[in-house]
């Protein structure tokens, strides 16, 4: 009997305050993440966060037993890293998790290891890319439907165009409809060289890439994870994505 697929997923950093200690540092990600590969069929590894450049081969030691990799979503990505200076409305960002998920993505593609990029996720792969973001949608886009959903985080809030053939066809079928569920204020802008654009908004938006260099790296704009337990379009997304991530047996 072959094993469940090990899914490592991307984390990112945090400071809270508690009854007993101020300004406590936590290494998370949202639970929904690790629950959706789990029902999936799954086994996920929640990677540390740290500068790859203190610790030099310590990713690729992370990743020397990986079958797959999330890279979750989460704050915003510095413009920096694509030749901008920071917009008005952007928000906090972390040049250590860039630094980090920069090198995951450079590891990744070494190994050939299937990539599902959610959120900031397929933003990062963007920029890894080559590429661009809008830094805040509602000022530099006024044009865009509403991509910060005010409803709970697992009902889907607006329709995507899906390309058919494409690796993300694959994993979300003949939904028609695709609605999804959507909570971000950045975007794509331009695309990487290397990728393609696989789904659209209905405000032309980019809301799923895929690579043409490698054999599976799908990246999503939306949150299937959040969604995942009401939405079956939202599921396999996970499902389809962890069985490529099958080992051999």
């Amino acid at each position: 009997m072959s094993r469940r697929p090990l899914i490592a997923i991307s984390t990112s950093r945090t400071r809270v305050d508690n009854a007993h200690i101020a300004q406590y540092p936590l290494n998370y990600v949202g639970d929904d993440y690790p629950q959706a590969v789990l029902k999936a069929g799954g086994t996920p590894m929640l990677l540390a966060l740290h500068d790859p450049d203190v610790y030099p081969g310590v990713l690729a030691e992370q990743l020397e037993h990986v079958d797959g990799v999330v890279l979750s979503g989460g704050m915003d990505v510095s413009p920096l890293l694509y030749g901008e200076q920071p917009h008005p409305r952007l928000e906090a960002t972390l040049p250590e998790r860039d630094r980090y998920e920069l090198a995951l993505i450079a590891e990744a593609r070494r190994r050939e290891l299937p990539v599902l990029a959610i959120c900031r996720g397929v933003q990062i792969l963007n920029v890894a890319y080559g590429g661009t973001l809008y830094q805040d949608l509602p000022s530099q886009r006024p044009d865009a439907i509403q991509h910060v959903q005010w409803s709970l985080r697992d009902q889907v809030s607006h329709d995507v165009t899906v390309v058919e053939g494409s690796r993300l066809a694959g994993l979300v079928g003949d939904a028609d409809p695709l609605r999804v569920t959507s909570f971000h204020h950045q975007g794509i802008k331009d695309v990487g060289d290397g990728l393609r654009v696989v789904a659209v908004s209905p405000d032309g938006l980019a809301e799923g890439l895929e690579a043409e260099d490698h054999p599976w790296i799908v990246g999503i704009q939306w949150h299937p994870e959040m969604s995942h337990t009401a939405d079956a379009a939202s599921m396999d997304v996970f499902r389809g994505f962890v069985a490529r991530c099958q080992p051999a047996a």
